[in-house]
């Protein structure tokens, strides 16, 4: 799907200064040395490529086949932070793209923006089965921008939560059968190509879908 620019978050005198920028971004899917919270992870998935070991390349499926469309979801175990493991289906439903101005406002040092623009990646998560999720679900913190295969930088802070996202910090007692929209923001360049979302956890196999 060409990448068409709209309107989507930002407002005048939107509060930037509650936000960081992650610049620890644009690394290509797959390189070693990574020391985030996101190694202390395991993950179970009902999609298997009978493959071991390896970067998964960006754009394939961890079976393999073809990239997810938007709104189709993939199944995944995930244990949380608190210790318990439900399966969630995980779906991501768009990604809107924003214009130069709003990428410049959300990053503490415009410079930083320079020749950016956010993307917004909205991913909808049901609770299959397994254990209640009391609080801090950490789920939705996996799900990724890449453009043209590189992975963007990840914008933090309530500015860079759209209106109609859940803010994970507020879910209290997920039960099966509820679901959530959650939404993470990443600065991409302005002359992209191509978008995906993937969401994996280290050492697990990514979803993946196509924009």
């Amino acid at each position: 799907m060409p990448l068409t620019k709209t309107t989507w978050l930002l407002r005048a005198g939107a509060p930037v200064a509650v936000l960081a920028l992650a610049l620890t971004a644009c690394e290509p899917f797959g390189e070693k040395g990574d020391t985030s919270e996101n190694a202390r992870h395991t993950s179970r998935s009902d999609v298997t490529d009978g493959h071991q070991g390896g970067a998964q390349k960006v754009g394939m499926r961890s079976d393999g086949e073809r990239p997810l469309q938007p709104g189709q979801a993939g199944t995944r175990a995930f244990k949380e932070d608190t210790g318990v493991e439900p399966t969630y289906r995980i779906a991501v439903r768009k990604v809107d793209i924003g214009t130069a101005a709003e990428a410049k406002a959300l990053a503490p040092d415009p410079a930083d923006a320079e020749g950016m623009v956010p993307a917004v990646a909205y991913v909808k998560y049901t609770h299959l089965r397994g254990a209640t999720v009391k609080e801090f679900p950490r789920v939705g913190d996996y799900a990724e921008v890449y453009a043209d295969g590189r992975r963007g930088a990840k914008v933090t802070g309530t500015a860079g939560r759209p209106k109609g996202c859940a803010d994970p910090d507020e879910i209290k007692n997920w039960r099966n059968g509820q679901s959530y929209l959650l939404c993470n923001t990443f600065l991409i360049p302005a002359r992209a190509r191509s978008v995906k979302v993937m969401w994996t956890e280290i050492g697990g196999k990514p979803f993946v879908w196509t924009f």
